[in-house]
């Protein structure tokens, strides 16, 4: 192996100190610096360009930190953790943001870059951040505008069901069908006014010409009318003319408070549409001095004493000045002059397992992945790298996940990444990445037995949703007590039936005495007459009221108790097949359990 690996110096054969603050190593002897692949310019700017790419963004930062840490000033550096603060993958995100309706950034970065830029390049960095607050601001109005609109449609639901209510405040027969409950109400009371005048017309000559039966008769009907408006007019009319009364002061309330709105929002909307007119031109210019920047030619720098590092990064032999040719595959450099072999900082394996653990502890799980990927090259078998590619493919920070989120609802994983893991072991650890192979498809299996009882509990819920909502119904059709009693319609339909019948019996007879009486004596009729209208309109009022209130109820909770029987079937068998997977779940559940404390128990005996 090299010297440099060896930590001695290619120079002068003297010891190399590691500088972890500079990412270098430098010669006690000689003093000479060996800046390392790891930490090449172009290497990092790939890394972070990459990483921005694949909306990795701490990554991203992380590399460009890492060059910040060797020159604070480096422009394409701080101008990507620019990006990566506002989770740009490139300056033309910024274009796209200048439409989007949300926008945040981190602004102890950006006060991080333009802290570190230099005087030339503070103006850039300005100019970029000042457009960050405006975006920040634009969203902020916009989340005001949409909390807005959501209040403003809020106010025209209510106002739209108000008024609704308000128009549907009229008398569903008759000649009222289109009159308004007020109108109605005095319509109805001037009704009973000529009602009754009429009456007086009719029954006082009626009476004074001694036709006492007829006026009686006549007096009778006049009098059922005008109570019965009367009645239906105060019970029925004049609670609506109260509700409509109320519902006109809502609507005028809401009126008010929906102009309000309106007005506010069309201001917000005047200014978003300003400010964004003021973003779009302001991102336009500056992505255009983006564009002229990077496409400038770099000025050639003042030429240097060439060091070793420099010798290295052209790709010349740090001995002997021949020739380094790259070695993909071992991730080498080699000297095709004098044979010298080159690893690299960027390729040594504590620091890709370090990269690779740091990538995984925040969760970003396709750096750690490129990061386990790079070392495996070096060695396909890597155990750490091949057991960091499993925590990678299910997405856990640690092996300790696996035992503390046991019942996680969002389990899933990489199939292709554990296969990967399980070929390219060693023969003995294959059964280490095979037991957790099956670990991991046991908890798909739980996740997959607790979404099949989620969705038949949302199942079951609707159908008794269904049976309450049937129940509230069948309430409406209970009848009701003066106490608060309830008592089913069926019992006092058949109560009622045998009153109605008796009414109608008793009228019968009244119509045969009524006609026997006639035949007999002509002029004295009266009593007769009398008792069979009375007996005839409770016959007709109560067999009415009967047929149109306690049979019709009677028929609805029928209906209604059918509906809930068939119901109530399909409930039952939700709950066999919810009991049949809770069974089946707590099985694989407790094996599982024990599985994972067995494969965690030795995870940590083999990491220790």
């Amino acid at each position: 192996m090299s010297s440099i690996k060896k930590h001695q110096c290619p120079s002068c054969g003297g010891s190399l100190t590691v500088d972890n603050e500079k990412q270098m190593y430098r010669c006690t002897s000689c003093g000479s610096s060996y800046d390392y692949d790891y930490f090449r310019e172009e290497k990092l700017h790939e890394m972070g360009e990459t990483n921005l790419s694949r909306n990795e963004f701490g990554a991203a930062a992380d590399a460009y930190r890492l060059l910040l840490k060797k020159n604070p000033h480096d422009f394409q550096a701080l101008r990507g953790l620019m990006l990566a603060a506002a989770n740009l993958k490139d300056m033309d995100g910024l274009v796209r943001k200048g439409d989007s309706k949300s926008f945040s950034y981190n602004p102890k970065l950006v006060s991080e870059v333009i802290s570190s830029a230099s005087e030339e390049d503070k103006g850039y960095f300005d100019e970029l951040a000042k457009i960050y607050s405006d975006l920040r601001d634009l969203a902020k109005l916009y989340s005001e505008i949409r909390s807005l609109k959501s209040d403003k449609d809020r106010i025209e639901n209510t106002l739209s069901l108000e008024e609704y209510d308000q128009r549907n405040y009229v008398i569903p027969t008759g000649y009222f069908a289109s009159k308004a409950p007020r109108p109605t109400f005095i319509a109805l009371w001037l009704l009973d006014l000529f009602l009754f005048i009429v009456m007086l017309c009719v029954v006082v000559p009626l009476l004074a010409s001694g036709a006492a039966v007829t006026a009686l008769v006549f007096g009778f009907f006049f009098v059922f009318f005008i109570g019965l408006i009367a009645f239906v007019n105060m019970t029925e009319i004049y609670p609506e003319v109260k509700e409509a009364k109320g519902l006109g002061d809502d609507v005028t309330n809401l009126q008010i408070e929906l102009s309000a709105a309106t007005a506010k929002l069309g201001k917000l909307k005047s200014d978003a549409e300003e400010l964004s007119a003021d973003i779009k031109d302001s991102i336009n210019d500056f992505v255009e001095k983006d564009r002229q920047i990077m496409s400038a030619p770099v000025q050639e720098k003042a030429k240097e004493p060439v060091s070793v590092s420099s010798k290295i990064k052209k790709h010349q032999c740090p001995s002997c000045g021949g020739s380094l040719r790259v070695d993909s595959d071992t991730q080498m450099y080699h000297c095709t002059f004098c044979g010298s072999s080159y690893d690299y900082e960027y390729f040594k394996e504590d620091k890709i397992h370090e990269a690779g653990e740091t990538y995984l502890s925040r969760g970003e799980f396709m750096a750690t992945a490129d990061a386990y990927e790079f070392m495996l090259k070096k060695d396909p078998h890597d155990f750490l790298a091949l057991r960091g590619l499993m925590l990678a493919a299910a997405h856990m920070t640690n092996m300790n996940e696996l035992d503390h989120e046991i019942e996680k609802e969002d389990f899933s994983y990489d199939p292709e990444m554990v296969n990967q893991a399980i070929e390219s072991a060693l023969e003995e650890d294959k059964e280490y990445f095979k037991e957790l192979a099956r670990v991991y498809s046991e908890k798909k299996q739980l996740i997959g037995y607790a979404k099949e009882i989620e969705d038949l509990r949302k199942e079951k819920s609707k159908i008794n949703s269904a049976i309450a909502h049937n129940n509230i119904m069948r309430e409406n059709y209970y009848i009701r007590g003066e106490d608060g009693t309830k008592l089913h319609p069926k019992p006092s339909f058949i109560i009622m039936s045998c009153v109605v019948a008796f009414f109608l019996m008793v009228t019968v007879i009244c119509a045969f005495d009524l006609a026997k009486e006639y035949a007999e004596t002509p002029d004295h009729v009266a009593g007769s007459l009398s008792a069979l209208i009375t007996f005839g309109v409770l016959t007709l009022g109560l067999g009415t009221y009967n047929f149109g209130s306690y049979f019709f109820k009677t028929g609805k909770m029928k209906k209604i108790d059918d509906e809930n029987s068939q119901l109530y079937v399909e409930s039952g068998k939700m709950d066999e097949k919810i009991r049949d997977l809770e069974a089946r779940s707590a099985k694989l559940l407790n094996d599982l359990k024990r599985s994972i404390h067995d494969f965690v128990k030795k995870d940590r005996l083999i990491m220790k």
